[in-house]
């Protein structure tokens, strides 16, 4: 039995509550011993102050009363040697004195109420018994006083009956004022007695719960505070970075818990720490990459930007230069006053030439204004690529006869067609041999040609021109690039292969370029083998229509 109640207790004690609770209930108790204590002793001290207070206070009581007798006594005298004295004043005396002895008897009566010995309350009853002796002593003296001063000599009687009672009151005076003195000095020495009682006690209580405390901490608080020190310090160094600090766990109670918990957290941290760390590091390639894209996004913005000046520029140029003629050869033909036939003509086919240069210049940024916001609608119907080719090649011959240059034509399969917008995709191919001629010298070659590869139409338009350099052609279907000789008289807007892309694509095609320079084909020309020469290749693939839908369409 006394075994299971140790293996509970050991038990119980090994709950942090468990000792919380031990702690706390030995703190009660002492805080209560301890309380206790102090009220009996102030108890006890208050008894002895009140009784030394209490014989202090009767004491210059009678003190007081002796005065006032004193008093009487002379009041007494003056009025036998002074004829016609005022008995005001002998009866004031008579008062002053019975107030004291009311005023001795009161104090003596609240003292007797507050005592709780019987022995005490014997003597409080003694001295209450001498002082009503005193009084009816000096009642008699007042009667015979008063008798005294009735006869024609009161002198005499008066002085008979003082010394009788000075001889009778004197003597219980004094020995009622003595009582009263010594219970006031065994009053003080109670209380002085308690003080020294009350420090041996407190400094032993002292001492005992100071050795109490060791105890306890010793046997409850001492591992608990070492653990909630480690605790403490381990939480600093992970607070420092340091996720992998650790707590070793030796007991089972709450704190226990909660270390391993520490541990656990610990952990999780390490982990987390961890990939944090591998995340920043994703992070910042990222940021990286999308700095390094960012910055070549700006650099390409920064191209735009200036490539859209020169544009305008240009357009202010290309769209005043026209106006300027036009403006020019009317006011000269105006002020001819009656030109003549031959004068008029040609200023009108002047005029009419400036006119469509500047109506094509005006149709190719209204173009480009509807492609970039998406406003064009295809008008798609069959279309043979022999017939668009054959358009082409008739509405650009114009350009490169006066150009001193040679348009070839190869003729495509009469059955291969696709389906698409007749005057977008032949202003398309105007466009492309206009650049062909724009940068081919007189003389040149420029061929256009088309066939059937599987499920697409390719048409080819070729020039043997300048060519593109290879750092360029990259940036050749973006609107308003011009390349590095854009600026250049006759360059045109930058605005063409970009416009035909946005073309070509909205047909559900591709479109390519190859091209080499002059530099190209010297550097791959070589002893004993044949290398292209130089010039320039677009390529456009559109859907080609199956031969069974096109002999549908026809019939």
């Amino acid at each position: 039995m006394i075994r299971d109640t140790a293996g509970m207790v050991r038990l119980n004690l090994s709950s942090l509550r468990a000792r919380m609770a031990l702690l706390l209930a030995i703190a009660v108790l002492v805080t209560a011993a301890a309380s206790a204590a102090l009220v009996v002793a102030l108890g006890a001290a208050n008894d002895q102050v009140e009784r030394l207070v209490g014989a202090q206070k009767r004491l210059e009581l009678l003190s007081s009363l002796s005065g006032r007798v004193g008093d009487y006594a002379l009041v007494t005298l003056q009025a036998t040697q002074a004829p016609g004295f005022d008995g005001d004043r002998l009866d004031g005396a008579r008062e002053r004195v019975r107030d004291s002895f009311q005023r001795f008897e009161t104090a003596l009566g609240e003292d007797v109420a507050r005592l709780s010995g019987e022995e005490q309350r014997t003597m409080m009853a003694a001295r209450s018994r001498t002082v009503a002796r005193l009084n009816a002593q000096f009642e008699s003296l007042n009667r015979q006083i008063s008798e005294a001063l009735a006869t024609p000599d009161p002198q005499a009687g008066v002085r008979v009956a003082l010394d009788v009672f000075a001889a009778g009151f004197g003597a219980p005076l004094g020995i009622a004022m003595e009582e009263e003195r010594v219970t006031a000095q065994a009053a003080q020495a109670a209380v002085h007695s308690l003080r020294e009682q009350a420090v041996h006690w407190g400094l032993a209580g002292v001492a005992f719960v100071f050795l109490a405390a060791i105890a306890l901490y010793q046997l409850l608080g001492r591992s608990l505070v070492h653990r909630v020190a480690e605790v403490a310090t381990a939480a600093a160094a992970i607070a420092k970075g340091r996720s992998d600090t650790r707590l070793t766990v030796t007991g089972h109670d709450e704190l226990s818990l909660a270390m391993v918990r520490f541990n656990r957290m610990a952990a999780h941290l390490a982990r987390r720490e961890a990939r944090l760390v591998a995340d920043q590091q994703r992070l910042k390639e990222i940021v990286d990459a999308r700095t390094v894209e960012l910055r070549a996004a700006n650099e390409r913005l920064e191209n735009v930007d200036q490539a859209r000046r020169r544009f305008f520029t240009d357009v202010s140029h290309e769209l005043r230069t026209p106006l300027t003629v036009i403006l020019g050869e009317a006011e000269v033909t105006l002020r001819q006053g009656a030109p003549q036939p031959d004068d008029l003509r040609a200023a009108l086919l002047v005029i009419q030439s400036r006119a469509r240069r500047l109506h094509r210049r005006v149709e190719d940024l209204l173009r480009i204004a509807r492609s970039e916001t998406g406003q064009i609608e295809l008008d798609r119907h069959l279309l043979p690529v022999a017939d668009l080719i054959a358009e082409a090649a008739e509405s650009v011959l114009p350009v490169v006869r006066a150009a001193g240059m040679t348009l070839e034509v190869d003729a495509p399969p009469p059955e291969l067609a696709v389906d698409a917008d007749r005057e977008w995709l032949r202003q398309v191919l105007d466009g492309l041999v206009a650049n062909a001629v724009r940068h081919s010298p007189a003389g040149a070659v420029i061929r256009i040609a088309a066939t059937g590869q599987g499920s697409q139409a390719v048409i080819t338009v070729r020039d043997y021109g300048e060519g593109i350099p290879r750092d360029e052609l990259p940036h050749v279907f973006e609107r308003f690039w011009r390349g590095a000789g854009g600026g250049r008289e006759g360059s045109g807007f930058g605005i063409g292969l970009a416009l035909a892309k946005w073309i070509v694509e909205a047909h559900g095609g591709t479109i390519g370029i190859e091209s080499r320079t002059r530099e190209d084909a010297a550097r791959d020309r070589g002893p004993g083998r044949d290398a292209p020469a130089e010039g320039t290749v677009v390529t456009l693939r559109l859907p080609a229509l199956a031969p069974a839908l096109i002999l549908e369409a026809a019939q």
